[in-house]
């Protein structure tokens, strides 16, 4: 007897299976890199019991304007839709038409009759450009700083933070890093990584700049090369791991925290001259005179 329910039960599964299905998101909010699609079922539909593991031949994946959808099983993306509008999934693993109706009827009985041993999901993943993701240097990177004018060999210290944006490009690369959701994936679960490979491309890329001979004091005014310079560092990284490109990153604090002993030793170097020493002086006691003069006048 066993044999025979475990038939009828698969036969039944099967055809009530054979419902197509719907996919849809309507929206994603600015935080959201990732949702779990779910059906869209009405009460006048005859699938009264849909099962959401489950994605039928010829099921219909609808895309939206800045989004993408990709479809799963077994750890594997099977399907992504980037170009808005409707899809239609095939299953590439699984015959069609009657075949498919036998195979999927053969399968069950191999396992009872219970279920079909195959399991979907459907993802959308936000496409739009996600901007204002703050990073800042948690404490200031050492750089090494070379001064021809004094001779000086000193490592100093950069204090660094701004604002970065990115796309997600390549959705099957954002889940095998983000792994197989239940729900949704908001970007803070990958924003300390992103910060921390941002970060690790900032020192040697401040390096590469004061290497050339920029002034520490005039560091600030490279915010657009340095900014480039991590971008291009990162870019193969983010794009290969998280399936991310970076599109931008914009500096609004730039500080070398010592900058002032090169100053004081640039200004003690030029001291060591006799002629530029007398003319210092000449220029304070000219300084303190005028100060003296001022200081009459408004008596």
């Amino acid at each position: 007897m066993g044999i025979f329910r475990a038939v009828n039960e698969s036969i039944k599964g099967v055809l009530h299976e054979q419902w197509k299905e719907f996919f849809a998101c309507d929206s994603l909010s600015n935080d959201t890199l990732m949702l779990r699609a779910k059906k869209h079922v009405s009460a006048r539909s005859a699938n009264t019991d849909p099962n959401d593991e489950i994605v039928s031949n010829g099921s219909i994946v609808s895309v939206a304007d800045g989004q993408s959808a990709i479809v799963v099983s077994q750890g594997r993306v099977l399907a992504s839709y980037d170009a808005p509008g409707a899809h239609r999934f095939l299953d590439p693993d699984r015959p069609k038409g009657l075949a498919d109706f036998f195979h999927d009827v053969k399968e069950r009985i191999a396992f009872g009759g219970s279920v079909q041993p195959v399991r979907h999901r459907v993802y959308v993943v936000n496409t739009k450009e996600c901007h204002g993701n703050r990073f800042d240097t948690p404490a200031p990177v050492p750089v090494r700083i070379t001064d021809s004018v004094t001779g000086m060999d000193i490592d100093l210290s950069v204090s660094a933070g701004g604002m970065y944006a990115y796309r997600v490009t390549d959705p099957a690369a954002l889940y095998h890093a983000v792994g197989n959701i239940e729900g949704r994936c908001d970007r803070s679960y990958l924003k300390p990584q992103l910060d921390a490979e941002l970060l690790s491309a900032l020192a040697p890329a401040i390096a590469a700049i004061v290497k050339d001979g920029v002034r520490p004091y005039a560091l600030p005014g490279y915010a657009g090369t340095l900014g480039a310079a991590v971008t291009d560092a990162v870019k193969e990284p983010f794009l290969k791991r998280f399936g991310i490109t970076l599109l931008s990153i914009a500096f609004d604090k730039l500080v070398v925290e010592e900058a002032w002993m090169v100053q004081n030793g640039q200004r003690a170097a030029i001291l060591k001259d006799p002629a530029m020493a007398a003319a210092t002086m000449i220029d304070a006691t000219a300084q303190a005179l005028l100060s003296v003069s001022d200081a009459k006048q408004e008596k």
